[in-house]
Formats: C-alpha cells, sequence, structure tokens
C-alpha cells in the first residue's frame, strides 16, 4: 500500500481527535469551573454522546477500510502487472543482438579483409583481383 495514503488518513484522523478532546476537555472544565453542572449530572448526557459518536465511528471506520481496501488492491494490481512484464533487456535479446552485430561486421569487412569471405564476396559480384606473387 501507498505509504503516503496511509499518513494523509492517520493524519486526518489525529486532528480530528485532538480537536474533539480538546472541545470536550475545557465544556467539561467549564461546567465544573462555573458550577452548572456536577459530573453525577452529566452521567446521562455522556452515555447519549457515547451512543450518537458510537455511530458516527462506525461510519468512519466503514469509509477508512473502504479507502484501505482500495489502496491495497491497487497495489496489488500494480504489482501483479509489474511482474507479469518481461523486463526490457532480457539476456537472450543481448545474445541476440551480440549475434546480430558479429554477422553484420563479418559481411562489412569485404575485400579489405583479404580473408575467405571477402574472396566469396568478390567472386559473387564478380570483382577479380589481380594475383600478387
Amino acid at each position: 500500500m501507498n505509504e503516503k495514503i496511509a499518513e494523509e488518513i492517520l493524519d486526518e484522523l489525529f486532528s480530528s481527535l485532538e480537536a474533539l478532546e480538546t472541545q470536550s476537555t475545557a465544556i467539561l472544565q467549564f461546567l465544573k469551573d462555573k458550577g452548572i453542572a456536577r459530573e453525577e449530572e452529566l452521567v446521562p448526557y455522556f452515555e447519549q454522546a457515547g451512543n450518537t459518536s458510537s455511530v458516527r465511528w462506525r461510519a468512519a471506520r466503514v469509509r477508512i477500510e473502504h479507502l484501505l481496501s482500495s489502496a491495497m488492491k491497487a497495489a496489488d494490481r500494480e504489482e501483479k502487472k509489474n511482474k507479469q512484464e518481461p523486463p526490457p533487456n532480457t539476456g537472450e535479446e543481448t545474445s541476440r543482438t551480440q549475434k546480430a552485430e558479429k554477422d553484420v561486421g563479418d559481411t562489412q569487412q569485404g575485400p579489405a579483409s583479404g580473408g575467405a569471405e571477402a574472396e566469396n564476396v568478390n567472386a559473387k559480384a564478380g570483382v577479380t583481383q589481380p594475383l600478387s606473387s
């Protein structure tokens, strides 16, 4: 999976959690300091808020799981694609190229090489060379 996607998800999650914790702690402290409510009086509100939060977090989990599974599938597809494609330059291609270059080099030597192949090429072309003694 792409690390960047995972980092983005975690950054979003942690920043949201940090903001929520800050707000809830501030509100609770405010209520206690002003004497508006005691902690015992807030218990039913905490329970109700917990139930609502549970539903929201379930939805968040589903979204995150969907994002992660999509990222994993994409990474798997990319990995399979890379395994199926042959490398651009295999050893077999290299040996074929080297053989072809050798063949071309042999035929390009021509009469200057003075070898048997040069004589064959000259004979086929109808070129005669004076005999040197």
